[in-house]
């Protein structure tokens, strides 16, 4: 049920206008009744100046201020901070570790399309040809195995949920996001990107689409997308938000 709180820390939000890694927090706080200032920026300039003073410990964002005066970054301790504060952060330590390696998870498994999109960001600048080979790669065999251990996962759990909590977790919003993400990445092939073999997957996509908050939260936006061709007749992704890797 999504809750409202009397009194929490003021918290501002700072990214771009993508959902990216910005749209996991955004979620989180729309399930939990966490009130949160989505400062999308508005140029490019913005941000560079940003970066340029000390308000960004590491030169990026997303960035979550509180109250005024705390800059947390990183997405992981981003989300781990939510979490806590609004109780989808397992109180027990086996548990929370359990949701902080599906959150490592997560960046694992795309790292590799990550490293494709942004490799100047990296200090690595690939051919088209060599683009194009490793995601036939990556399509072909780096997701399908990391997909089926999270699908282990989701097998082991009686809640639906990747941790095994009776609510979704900070892990849940990270993995949903990126699932969503890259089901409009054209470079992927269409059985991935449909999740065409990944049942269990599908199915959690569809759970955490199916949570009240979340309906609210993006029928409030005006950006949703029609269904993609390929993903006619996969429910899960019928309501998908615009995207941008």
């Amino acid at each position: 049920m999504k809750r409202k709180y009397e009194q929490q820390p003021k918290l501002k939000l700072y990214y771009f206008d993508i959902k990216g890694k910005g749209e996991p927090i955004r979620l989180l706080c729309a399930y939990a009744g966490i009130d949160i200032e989505d400062h999308r920026f508005v140029t490019r300039d913005e941000f560079l100046a940003m970066r340029e003073g000390t308000r960004l410990p590491f030169s990026q964002v997303p960035m979550l201020e509180v109250d005024g005066k705390h800059s947390l970054v990183q997405s992981c301790a981003i989300m781990r901070y939510l979490g806590k504060l609004g109780g989808l952060y397992p109180v027990d330590p086996i548990q929370a570790a359990k949701v902080d390696a599906l959150m490592e998870q997560e960046t694992d498994t795309f790292i590799g399309t990550t490293v494709l999109t942004y490799g100047r960001r990296f200090g690595i600048d690939l051919t088209p040809d060599v683009k194009e080979k490793s995601y036939e790669q990556i399509s072909d065999e780096v997701l399908p195995g990391h997909f089926r251990n999270i699908e282990k996962c989701l097998r082991a759990s009686p809640t639906g949920w990747l941790a095994a909590t009776d609510e979704p977790s900070p892990a849940d919003f990270m993995w949903y996001v990126k699932l969503s993400l890259m089901a409009e990445k054209k470079e992927l092939s269409e059985k991935i990107r449909t999740l065409e073999d990944f049942p269990k997957l599908r199915a959690f996509m569809e759970k955490f689409e199916s949570l009240t908050p979340i309906q609210e939260y993006y029928a409030s936006k005006d950006d949703h997308l029609e269904v993609p061709d390929s993903a006619a007749g996969k429910p899960w992704n019928a309501t998908l938000p615009k995207t941008t890797i």
